[in-house]
């Protein structure tokens, strides 16, 4: 992979774009083009990228397409099983061999020239071989580029374009721990619903900080979602909630509910507090089952939104996950999906997608006031006033603790801790500062 250079001088103005505790960051990190490149490189390039659901590759020959920061990528599943990824180029002429979002094909052949590929990536068809290439064309040499590598977690599927990388489940770290609550609580896991995806004329980072833990602005940038009593006056932290950071970048917001609480007591206090009668019996349900595969720990504690670093987003509570990708320094493409037990009822998936859709579809009432605040601050970076004075994100900072009962820095829901620990991280990965 060809590097980017800057400049001494410029990498030495870069470095100072991150405070070394994460207390405050300079707005250009959100609209600035050249750090954008190297983000192309030194994020997007290196780390490990969400790429779907085992469930969207059910047989040999399945595949989906997706994106990994701003390169078109196909996701297979091969004859033997195993998942593999490429690139989306044919590698004639570069013009994207599958033009489709999900489907099953054994081989991809290029509407340019012709030239076609196996579910492998291996290229075994070419037009005029023998009579245009005279049988010289070593196609052994010429199949889809691979990306480096593929792992999964619990049904997630990643990729990482870097062969050098850590291992998945280390980079992922206790975040696992935390991830099982969603994905592994019950035997059938989980599958994927959708996706709907959208535009917005915002920076990723503006996205995933907003995922990865900000229980402070509910009551203010959502205060027309809740009752008056909830509204802007809602108060913070909240009784129940915490943010944890587990491993630098990524990060959780969690309700961990008190030993006297019972499961109903749990969902009364949630968003599911208006769900029908067949969604809360199927949880009250399963909490069992539950509680026997991740322990009554995990079984009492709801997660409420968190970041995969770089750019897997959740809203765990109403059932959301969404790849956030990349579309240049100031405009993002949103993949959201809803997430739902395999096994659990068709109703219930039903009722779960569209309240999913309704609070953070593209038109949900969360998301529209959450859109509006990402654009206006990706905007306001852009000021050449602006861009001189740093952004503060000093909330909870020297305020955190552990725990022996779940792994991970521990802040109040109103800190920003988890912030903190996903700037920290983007300044590891872009100029080996320590995070």
């Amino acid at each position: 992979m060809a590097s980017i250079t800057i400049s001494m001088e410029l990498a030495m103005t870069y470095r100072n774009l991150v405070a070394p505790d994460g207390g405050w960051v300079a707005p250009e990190i959100f609209s600035d083009q050249a750090l954008y490149d190297l983000e192309r490189q030194r994020i997007f390039g290196r780390s490990w990228l969400w790429l779907g659901h085992e469930c969207q590759l059910p047989q040999p020959g399945s595949f989906l397409r997706t994106l990994m920061g701003d390169e078109s990528v196909i996701v297979t599943r091969n004859r033997d099983g195993a998942v593999s990824a490429f690139l989306n180029a044919c590698r004639h002429r570069g013009f994207e061999v599958c033009q489709e979002d999900r489907g099953v094909a054994h081989r991809f052949q290029c509407r340019y020239h012709g030239w076609t590929y196996g579910a492998d990536g291996a290229l075994i068809g070419v037009p005029g071989e023998e009579t245009l290439y005279f049988r010289e064309l070593d196609k052994r040499a010429w199949g889809l580029i691979p990306v480096a590598r593929v792992e999964t977690y619990k049904g997630l599927i990643f990729g990482n374009f870097d062969l050098d990388a850590p291992s998945l489940i280390d980079d992922l770290g206790d975040m696992a721990w935390y991830l099982d609550i969603l994905l592994d609580r019950r035997a059938g896991g989980v599958v994927v619903l959708g996706p709907q995806r959208w535009r917005i004329a915002a920076n990723w980072k503006v996205v995933a900080e907003n995922h990865i833990g900000d229980e402070y602005h509910i009551g203010y940038a959502h205060g027309s979602m809740f009752p008056p009593d909830l509204g802007a006056a809602r108060p913070a932290p909240l009784p129940f909630a915490r943010e944890i950071r587990p491993a630098p970048g990524h990060g959780f917001g969690v309700d961990i509910y008190p030993d006297q609480a019972t499961p109903r007591d749990w969902l009364s206090n949630g968003p599911l507090a208006m769900a029908p009668a067949h969604v809360t019996d199927y949880l009250l349900e399963i909490h069992e089952e539950t509680a026997q595969r991740l322990g009554d720990q995990r079984a009492r504690m709801a997660p409420i939104h968190g970041t995969v670093f770089p750019t897997l987003g959740m809203v765990p509570f109403f059932n959301t996950f969404r790849a956030i990708h990349p579309r240049g320094p100031r405009e993002v493409e949103i993949w959201s999906y809803c997430v739902v037990d395999r096994d659990a009822p068709e109703p219930v998936k039903r009722w779960l997608a569209d309240y999913s859709a309704r609070a953070f579809g593209p038109a949900g009432g969360f998301e529209q006031d959450d859109a509006g605040n990402w654009t206006a601050v990706t905007r306001s970076s852009l000021g050449e006033q602006a861009r001189r004075h740093r952004l503060n994100f000093q909330m909870g900072l020297g305020h955190e603790t552990r725990s022996d009962r779940y792994p991970g820095e521990v802040g109040l829901t109103a800190s920003e801790i988890n912030q903190r620990g996903f700037y920290l991280r983007w300044a590891r990965e872009m100029f080996g500062v320590a995070a």
